[in-house]
């Protein structure tokens, strides 16, 4: 049994375990100045628009307005100022006691708090006892499962006293990095009416928006400069449309099936009906960066342990959770017995460990003693339902009535109860399923392949192996067991390859039982070599202190590539990035270049400053920077620079263009660094707008000719914003007034406009 005050202890133990990496998830942060579990912290917020945000035709307004924040805890206190403040919900907005967010990056674009850039301050309005969600939360959080921090803090807004209100960690980035190593994925938000039904095979199907909503129904959070929903379609495709004989090695290659039967356990014994399965509402999908498999993350806990609005979740059938026919996440994957075996193992496992009547009593009380006082004194508290104090010091024992039709203690026990019931018969071992993957693209002539097996309680007995089809001929290698922790145990092993163009692997395991599983099932690819292409990195400076200036004056970092074929060439396709588990990290815009054509792009952050500027700086020490593309729908390395320590200003490039050969360029030397120029110019000039992939020349004397990039195209107009001529490919003209012109130049999204004196 855990001990209600065990929280911090194991939350320390889950996020410091040295063991296997385990799918890369770091399970649940340690608990810091924001979410202190054990004590009541206060949040003050300084607002001069609460009378607008108050205001019920504002009511739904999602306008973030400029606010000061403070923190005060036993561990410190903190002040941020300039956030921004706003009601948050849907139906609590209406709500006397309501919701708020606050936004520490809304006027700020890098400000942040504790590494946090959202608040979810959390009224639980229609829960007597206020802590239904953060028990839910915590039951979810020791069982292993990746969820949001969840404590109460007491607010005051503008020094009014507005109550104990839940402090709920928000999903975002930032969220992901604090639980994955590489948490760079495609994060969706999933939301009424997601209930994941096959829509088509273009993914561009699943961007659509509900009628009474601005949001999408699977609202990408992350990476949304590509807005790529390629894996999300693929998923949904497998997981509708494939024989149900054939859905486990499928699926299992494109999503974390056990964890989600694991989820979906919890969930349905927590009574948490506002979820996929009943209510195709509130979850994310977030697709692992480690071994590209999508994951199923809960969220919204309020409406859990006894708070029913609709149905009886109490003995609702485990099996037949919902009635609707379009959760196919849900009833497919129960079709197949194995699946179904191991969701039943879930349950009974969650009941055993976790989901138990004790803890939530033991919790729940300690939890009333906590916040007692400053419920007391929340005269919110009982405006929605007419809720008292006594009803709150009871509420673990006792429930309310209307909605909360069951106490958490009478719930749980009454949901165990039929949980145990409705659970079919065990085989003596229920196997866990496998997971193995591998890192890519891969670079440096070696396949690191993986192994996890989640939720046992010793790794004996168990066997893995790794299969090798290498230019024809297969291998067979033993994986090695390196630890484990009570989320599971992980195998591994680095396999040279020798060579080898690319490779074909599947890792075979056998369980203390005898049965055999293969991860992936059917042979899986990786490349071993660079693609295939004219393009390469040219040159990079990684520390740009005022070398070189963009098009609006600011300094960045820069990377240069050239066209180093014979033939003109489009960059279509092509990505950049400084993160190899990343490849696909800033998709290049289309643009042709001639043979020996130079494209330079800023490394600043900074996409809304036009096409050629990507979505990541670069940093001074240890980074990379790697050209990638896509090669029979698998990421492969194009080009690539690494290096250790940059000095401010100077750029690491071939000593020629295209050439094999890197040094460094001196920018107080005779051979400085040479943006869109040739490397190793002697005193080059450097010319550093992006855009400009052809520098008219200026002043010009008539007549006037020059040869322009394949697909460019030019307009010509006067400084009043006439239009003289147009045209593509070379520019022509001749008696003209002397005098000043505007040049437009384009070519796939890459424009620039250029002042010409013509004489």
């Amino acid at each position: 049994m855990r001990h209600p005050f065990s929280i911090l202890v194991l939350a320390f133990t889950l996020a410091t375990h040295s063991g296997a990496q385990e799918l890369g998830i770091h399970w649940h942060p340690i608990d810091e100045l924001a979410y202190p579990s054990e004590t009541l912290p206060e949040v003050h917020v300084t607002c001069d628009q609460m009378g607008w945000i108050m205001a019920q035709e504002n009511w739904y307004s999602n306008i973030e307005h400029p606010a000061t924040f403070v923190f005060s805890a036993a561990a410190g206190s903190d002040t941020v100022t300039n956030v921004g403040f706003r009601l948050r919900g849907n139906t609590s907005r209406g709500s006397p006691k309501k919701s708020f967010k606050v936004s520490f990056n809304s006027f700020e674009d890098t400000q942040s708090w504790q590494g946090l850039q959202k608040l979810n301050l959390n009224g639980e309005h229609n829960d007597p006892s206020t802590m239904r969600a953060r028990l839910s939360w915590e039951c979810l959080r020791d069982a292993g499962v990746p969820v949001s921090r969840s404590t109460h803090v007491k607010l005051y807004i503008n020094g009014n006293y507005y109550g104990v209100y839940s402090n709920t960690e928000h999903i975002d980035g930032h969220w992901l990095e604090k639980r994955f190593d590489h948490a760079h994925g495609n994060l969706w938000k999933c939301t009424y009416p997601a209930n994941l039904a096959f829509i088509s095979n273009n993914p561009n199907a699943y961007k659509f928006t509900p009628d009474w909503s601005d949001q999408r129904v699977y609202e990408l959070k992350t990476n949304n400069l590509v807005d790529d929903y390629s894996s999300l379609a693929e998923f949904i495709d497998v997981l509708n449309n494939t024989p149900i004989s054939e859905l486990p090695c499928a699926l299992e290659a494109l999503f974390d099936v056990d964890a989600y039967l694991k989820v979906a356990a919890g969930e349905i014994l927590l009574g948490h009906w506002d979820n996929y399965i009943g209510n195709q509402n509130n979850f994310y999908l977030y697709e692992r960066s480690t071994d590209g498999r999508i994951m199923y993350i809960p969220y919204d806990m309020d409406n859990t342990i006894g708070i029913q609005w609709f149905g009886e979740w109490t003995d609702q059938g485990i099996y037949n959770w919902t009635d609707a026919n379009d959760r196919a996440l849900y009833t497919r994957l129960l079709e197949v017995p194995a699946y179904r075996n191991r969701f039943t193992w879930y349950i009974q496992w969650w009941m055993d460990n976790f989901f138990t009547a004790e803890w939530v009593e033991l919790r729940g009380e300690w939890l009333i003693q906590l916040l007692n006082d400053a419920i007391s004194e929340d005269t919110f508290y009982p405006q929605s339902y007419g809720f008292d104090a006594e009803d709150f010091q009871n509420s673990m024992q006792q429930a309310w009535g209307s909605h909360v039709v069951h106490s958490p203690v009478d719930y749980t026990n009454s949901r165990s109860f039929w949980a145990g019931i409705q659970s079919e018969e065990l085989p003596s071992f229920t196997p866990p399923i496998v997971q193995c993957w591998v890192e890519n693209p891969r670079i440096d002539d070696s396949l690191h392949v993986q192994c996890w097996t989640p939720e046992l309680s010793t790794a004996e007995g168990w066997t893995f192996e790794v299969e090798l089809d290498a230019d024809g001929e297969i291998s067979t290698h033993d994986l090695a067991y390196v630890g484990g922790n009570g989320h599971g145990h992980a195998w591994e092993q680095k396999l040279p390859l020798n060579g080898a163009e690319d490779v074909f692997w599947r890792a075979h395991s056998t369980d203390p039982e005898g049965g055999e599983q293969f991860s992936p099932c059917d042979w899986s690819r990786v490349w071993n070599t660079l693609a295939d292409s004219p393009f390469l990195i040219n040159e990079v400076m990684p520390i740009n202190n005022g070398f070189c200036t963009d098009e609006y004056g600011n300094t960045g970092d820069w990377v240069e590539l050239i066209n180093g074929g014979d033939v003109p060439a489009n960059t279509s396709g092509l990505h950049l990035s400084n993160r190899l588990m990343e490849p696909g990290r800033w998709p290049l815009p289309s643009v042709t270049l001639e043979p020996g054509q130079h494209l330079l792009i800023w490394c600043d952050d900074a996409t809304d400053a036009g096409p050629l500027h990507t979505n990541f700086n670069l940093s001074g020490s240890e980074d990379e920077v790697f050209l990638s593309v896509q090669d029979e729908g698998l990421w492969r390395v194009v080009d690539l620079i690494e290096w250790t320590e940059a000095l401010p200003d100077f750029s690491l490039g071939r000593i020629e263009d295209a050439s094999d050969e890197w040094v460094w360029f001196n920018p107080n030397s005779t051979h400085p660094p040479t943006p869109n120029a040739p490397n190793g110019t002697p005193n080059a000039v450097p010319i550093c707008l992006p855009g400009q992939f052809i520098n008219l020349p200026s002043p010009c004397t008539q007549p006037f000719h020059v040869a322009l990039p394949r697909g460019t195209q030019y307009s010509v107009h006067d400084l009043r914003g006439t239009h003289l001529m147009a045209g593509q490919e070379s520019i022509t003209w001749a008696g003209f007034p002397v005098g000043y012109y505007l040049v437009t130049l384009s070519n796939g999204s890459l424009t620039s406009t250029q002042k010409i004196l013509l004489q």
